[in-house]
């Protein structure tokens, strides 16, 4: 085979690790989850006025995995070579601030007191896709494909910062002495900054997700409290790639202990279970019959004002049993302010 029409064969074939680096389920990683978020306000009874809450997110990747758990394996096939194998070594690094307002007032539904919040975030995203042949080539054949999979590489590589999906969400809260119960229909909107010709964007993508919320905390007489929130996300198609993120469960998760008042340790986590496939009306779904997976713990800890008007917290949470998506560490320190 000439070099010069070897040349041609994989600049089409490279296409297909330029395409599915990073290897990820749903569209391009997306999930719209502000994953681990949720804590001491799971539990905490929240008065009738105006809350605003200031979240710092710091997360990190050193690494994706597959469906199976392992490092992603990109291949393609190129005519008079056969198959050709990469390594993806790839990083995720982002920072957000998302902020917070929420509005509970003295107006009952079904005993529950009616409410609604928003959420907006602005984020920092880096992505860095390292893709290596593992594949020996004679040298001639090697040194144009390295060419080709660096260049796929630099295609899914950089940084962006901007604002993400904004999440309203109307509610309504019921509380006791012991528990809290509260059910929100929300909806995320596409306000974030996207370019579907950008590797890395700040927002989904051109689609709506609709969401249940069901949240529930439990407080003991002996000083344990125990909380969950867990929502389930339909995504509409993005109209401007034809492309339908699957649906997936996302769950947060705390257990604290006051050890003196105001005062709470305990641990924190959450997960995300993909459970149908992404569809795509352009063609075939890259990595189709591949969900997204992941699950975390670590510790937290918690401090409120006396008269309940301010609320700082602080957590680090480590990922695990992770599929089709990065896998990393993630911390959050978080202010609860109430106005009135």
């Amino acid at each position: 085979m000439k070099i010069h029409t070897s040349h041609r064969l994989i600049a089409a074939s490279i296409a297909a690790l330029s395409m599915t680096a990073p290897a990820v389920a749903t569209e391009r990683g997306q999930l719209r989850a502000l994953l681990g978020l949720p804590g001491q306000d799971l539990t905490s009874p929240a008065m009738p006025g105006f809350y605003v809450q200031a979240n710092y997110q710091h997360y990190y990747a050193g690494e994706f995995k597959d469906n199976e758990g392992n490092t992603p394996v990109q291949k393609t096939t190129i005519p008079g070579l056969g198959t050709v194998s990469a390594t993806q070594d790839s990083q995720i690094r982002a920072d957000v601030l998302a902020l917070r307002a929420s509005w509970v007032s003295e107006t009952q539904l079904w005993d529950g007191r009616v409410g609604v919040s928003a959420t907006l975030p602005l984020i920092k995203q880096t992505v860095v896709t390292n893709l290596t042949r593992t594949t020996p080539l004679p040298p001639p054949f090697a040194g144009l494909l390295d060419q080709q999979i660096a260049a796929a590489s630099a295609a899914n590589t950089g940084s962006e910062s901007g604002l993400g999906d904004m999440e309203i969400a109307p509610f309504v809260d019921w509380q006791t002495d012991s528990y809290r119960v509260i059910f929100a229909p929300a909806i995320v909107a596409p306000v974030g900054s996207y370019d579907k010709d950008k590797a890395i964007n700040t927002g989904a993508g051109n689609f709506w997700t609709f969401r249940p919320v069901l949240t529930f905390g439990y407080v003991t007489e002996n000083g344990w409290e125990f909380g969950t929130r867990a929502t389930y996300s339909f995504n509409t198609e993005n109209s401007d790639t034809k492309y339908t993120s699957g649906q997936y469960l996302h769950a947060d998760g705390a257990a604290m202990y006051q050890i003196r008042e105001g005062i709470r340790l305990g641990a924190a986590g959450y997960l995300i279970y993909q459970t149908t496939d992404d569809k795509s009306d352009a063609g075939t779904v890259p990595n189709e019959g591949n969900k997204a997976r992941v699950f975390s713990l670590g510790p937290q800890v918690s401090w409120q004002s006396e008269d309940s008007t301010v609320n700082v917290e602080f957590k680090v949470m480590q990922e695990f049993g992770v599929r089709n998506r990065p896998e990393g560490t993630l911390g959050w320190l978080r202010l609860v302010y109430r106005l009135n």
